[in-house]
């Protein structure tokens, strides 16, 4: 009995463990540096892009960037649906309904596609 207890204590504290080490996505794209799994809805020019973004990167984009392309991309932060708005790079092959990892915290990061 006294076993059977001590094995649950472990088991117990190492659930806890897992809940508090920080998340990595893909061994890179830790969430506790801004990195969350999103989804590319819009492409298009900054003043083009209809849904309101939570995160906007287009405050930072100057006159000079008006035929520039802009990325949307939905994503979930603590459970809450946000969307992201950021420039699109210049060399990016996303399309609208992939699959990315997008760092909120951090306009000049890159838009990578996720593998799953």
């Amino acid at each position: 009995m006294k076993a059977f207890a001590a094995g649950m204590v472990v088991v117990a504290l190492g659930g806890l463990g897992g809940c508090a080490s920080p998340t990595v996505l893909e061994g890179k794209y830790s969430e506790a540096d801004g990195w969350r799994k999103g989804t590319v809805v819009e492409i298009g020019p900054a003043k083009s892009l209809k849904r309101p973004a939570f995160y906007d990167c287009r405050t930072e984009a100057s006159g000079t960037e008006g035929n520039d392309q802009y990325v949307m991309i939905a994503l979930l932060s603590h459970g809450h649906s946000h969307a992201r708005a950021a420039k699109l790079p210049a060399d990016s092959q996303l399309q609208v309904g992939d699959k990315v990892y997008v760092n909120f915290k951090d306009c000049s990061a890159p838009i990578p596609k996720r593998s799953s």
